[in-house]
């Protein structure tokens, strides 16, 4: 049986990983900072917290051996790395640093994911539009700095570490269990609360920007994919290659709903740096792996409104 450790296990993303890899059979550990709560997590999975930067108890995780390795863990809001722009990078480069030095040192052999993100492209001029993986670095964010710098450490990593290491950027993925910090869980949870009033408003910033969004389930198909069939040393970008309006999400979530429900715009919801449109280039992640999209906006939409009405009850 393949092993696989998973950091940031009791994130998102993570949980997700896990229900894949254990339909695949593969053994799962997972690295999760004791600070943080854990998702629902499988109980057949080992969990050891750690925090990343803790190197003496990420070296004794690292030696027991795995023939996968996805680096999730990672600071991961773009919005609120304004306010804390140091945590953000130090947790994310220095943590993911351990790691690799670790591994290097140990002559690992194992299959590693970085993950960065589509924010290291920042605001992409029209003629890069889909965005593919030869469009300029343009970090507009203290945490898209962040994932370039994750990136090209994954890089160097390959290049003079021995280590073998697949990159993506992954644009924006959503689905059931999505942190209310981000704007579709954000929607739903507005959505779900006032159908218990019947009625009410619902605040949002600029919603008349454009995002390239994929359901999790097929992201987290995707990473095992890029481990079991990528080139080490590339990069891919992952997403649907479409650019959906992020007007446009919000109503079909609100059609999910009997609720009177109004739009109002609040200013305090305004970024400071906002990406005007933004949309994938996958075809080289395609051609590699074979892996397209199957799950449909409209099923990812009701399974995350779906998933807030739960939440609340």
């Amino acid at each position: 049986m393949k092993k696989a450790l998973i950091t940031g296990i009791g994130g998102f993303v993570g949980s997700h990983l896990t229900s894949l890899l254990i339909k695949e059979n593969i053994q799962v550990h997972g690295i999760k900072h004791p600070s943080h709560p854990a998702a629902q997590i499988e109980s057949t999975v080992k969990i050891t917290n750690c925090d990343t930067q803790d190197k003496k108890t990420l070296e004794k995780v690292l030696r027991e051996g795995y023939d996968y390795i996805f680096h999730l863990a990672a600071f991961s809001s773009p919005s609120i790395s304004f306010a804390s722009p140091k945590e953000t990078i130090e947790n994310n480069l220095f943590g993911q640093l351990n790691l690799l030095q670790i591994l290097s040192s140990l002559n690992s052999k194992s299959k590693i994911l970085i993950v960065g993100s589509a924010d290291e492209y920042g605001d992409v001029e029209k003629k890069y539009l889909p965005v593919s993986e030869e469009a300029p670095l343009a970090p507009q964010s203290p945490y898209a700095v962040s994932k370039v710098a994750q990136d090209m450490l994954g890089l160097q990593f390959f290049l003079h570490g021995g280590l073998n290491v697949v990159r993506v950027r992954p644009f924006n993925h959503i689905g059931p269990g999505q942190s209310r910090k981000f704007v579709v869980p954000a929607f739903a949870s507005q959505i779900a609360a006032l159908e218990k009033k019947g009625s009410g408003e619902i605040k949002v910033g600029n919603i008349n920007t454009y995002r390239d969004f994929t359901d999790v389930r097929d992201i987290v198909k995707a990473y095992l994919l890029a481990l079991d069939k990528g080139v080490m040393g590339e990069v891919y970008n992952i997403g649907s290659g479409r650019a959906y309006k992020i007007a446009d999400i919000l109503e079909k979530l609100i059609s999910f709903s009997t609720a009177k429900i109004k739009i109002v715009k609040d200013k305090k919801l305004l970024r400071q740096a906002d990406i005007k449109k933004i949309y994938c280039d996958y075809s080289k992640f395609k051609k590699q792996t074979g892996w397209v999209p199957k799950i449909s906006i409209d099923k990812t939409l009701f399974d995350t409104i779906k998933f807030e009405r739960a939440r609340l009850k």
